[in-house]
């Protein structure tokens, strides 16, 4: 078998407006930040990027990459670098093309980022195609499936004030879900602990598990006060508290308090992840898989169950591919822990996308078709896409 076409859909889909703390600062169109320490870029629009993968056996298989925004930059990469590179190669050969597309630029010191970001929906095709080859689902391919269920949390409080955010809790609680986690918005510990607080008083933790993302917010000692506090809340982790290149400062806290750490969202490989988890500064290992892809994934996973840490995949704006894939590998692993689930950003896709995976009262089904089981309508694509490339053999 090999690759003769590689097809780049840049996909930007508009979305409701949804209530959120009144500190944005739009410096496009669509893209804005928050204002105060250390805020993220975001955009207004739903943005990833679809790979769609051509075989002279006629198997196709469709990946996603994780591109909240600028999605253009990696598509490049994939353009003019990476799918030129895959024309004529074996997409079965999984581990090997990695490697191989991994190797292109070490020399000159792009081992993650853009880069890795593009390798991922590459990946994810490939693997898509070997699952339909062998008419089997991605997770068996993995390894075999450890379960047929997965527990998930929800990503997605909205609200702007502590009472709105209850509201938001109370409705979420309905839905089935036993788990939730909450992102600090950058007004200090004080807030955020009053939020978390006013949640546990409400319920308890027989009823709910609680998480908060630090998004690398805190200081040094908000963070340890902080995270003392969240020891009596009894939280299940407390996601990147700190700058994200700070590992010592993670480990120090991770000494320090009783609620587990969280890292993984900004790192790529297993190189990186070796150097976090060797320094003992996370407890609970979260790649992206629309930054890692499925192979690297696993092998994060392999090396996190190797120091005895648990394994909870990070999920942004990903679309019905990209969770999909991220399914097939939190089936195949020992030490899952939880599933991250954005209702609003799946919800997004479901106009062009069917997926064989089933969320239900919090629980996802996990699915049994061949390949990633996810089937994309490319007309109703075609109707977010705003750009398109076509590289051919």
């Amino acid at each position: 078998m090999k690759i003769t076409k590689v097809e780049v859909f840049i996909v930007k889909i508009p979305t409701p407006k949804v209530a959120s703390p009144n500190t944005k600062r739009y410096i496009t169109e669509d893209y804005y930040i928050n204002e105060g320490r250390r805020s993220c870029i975001y955009s207004d629009k739903v943005e990833t990027i679809f790979i769609k993968v051509s075989t002279d056996e006629g198997i196709e298989g469709w990946g996603e990459l994780l591109a909240p925004t600028n999605p253009e930059v990696a598509a490049a990469v994939i353009r003019g670098h990476l799918a030129p590179l895959v024309l004529g190669e074996n997409p079965m050969e999984t581990q090997y093309l990695w490697d191989k597309m991994l190797d292109t630029l070490r020399e000159r010191g792009y081992t993650g980022g853009y880069l890795v970001d593009a390798m991922a929906g590459l990946d994810v095709a490939f693997w898509d195609i070997k699952g339909k080859a062998f008419g089997l689902p991605v997770y068996m391919l993995l390894g075999g499936q450890y379960r047929d269920k997965l527990r998930s949390y929800c990503s997605s409080v909205p609200g702007r004030t502590t009472e709105e955010r209850l509201e938001s809790v109370d409705r979420i609680m309905e839905e089935g879900y036993d788990a939730i986690k909450i992102h600090t918005f950058g007004k200090g510990k004080t807030a955020d602990l009053e939020l978390l607080s006013a949640i546990r008083r409400k319920y308890d933790p027989n009823q709910l598990d609680l998480m908060l993302d630090g998004h690398g917010k805190y200081t040094h000692s908000e963070a340890f006060s902080l995270g003392r506090a969240l020891g009596e809340l009894d939280l299940l982790f407390f996601e990147t508290p700190l700058t994200f290149e700070d590992i010592k400062g993670h480990r120090k806290l991770a000494d320090a308090i009783d609620t587990a750490i969280a890292v993984g969202e900004p790192l790529r490989t297993i190189y990186t992840f070796r150097d976090w988890i060797t320094e003992g500064a996370l407890e609970v290992a979260q790649p992206d898989l629309g930054r890692n892809g499925i192979t690297e994934m696993m092998r994060i996973a392999h090396l996190a169950e190797a120091h005895h840490l648990s394994f909870a995949p990070h999920l942004s704006v990903h679309q019905a591919v990209g969770v999909a894939a991220s399914v097939h590998v939190s089936a195949a692993i020992s030490n899952f822990l939880i599933f991250e689930y954005q209702p609003n950003s799946l919800k997004a896709s479901e106009s062009y996308s069917n997926a064989s995976f089933k969320l239900e009262k919090g629980v996802i089904k996990v699915p049994n078709d061949p390949g990633l089981g996810v089937e994309i309508d490319e007309l109703e694509l075609r109707k977010f896409v705003t750009e398109y490339a076509e590289i051919k053999a």
